[in-house]
């Protein structure tokens, strides 16, 4: 079922975002945990186009990508005893 399908019918906001994580989980992204504007305007007085750009320059900094990448790797390795595809 395409996302236009499960779109349908779907009214309230809360059943657009349930539908689009769904399509998007199945896809293989991991969407259980989201950032929102919000998440930035809650704690300082600003536009919702100055919160876009906090979490932007937050989630898409190196410091972050490489945390994730190196957690990546330590929980695969660690927890579930992943191997490397380059290992042989």
């Amino acid at each position: 079922m395409d996302i236009h399908e499960r779109l349908e019918g779907k009214c309230f906001p809360s059943e657009i975002d349930i539908a689009i994580r769904e399509h998007l989980k199945e896809d293989g992204y991991f969407v259980d945990n989201l950032w929102h504007t919000y998440d930035v305007s809650n704690r300082f007085e600003c536009t919702n186009d100055e919160a876009y750009k906090v979490l932007s320059k937050v989630l898409e900094s190196d410091y972050i990508m490489s945390s994730i990448h190196e957690a990546i790797c330590q929980v695969a390795q660690d927890e579930f005893n992943l191997k490397f595809k380059n290992d042989g």
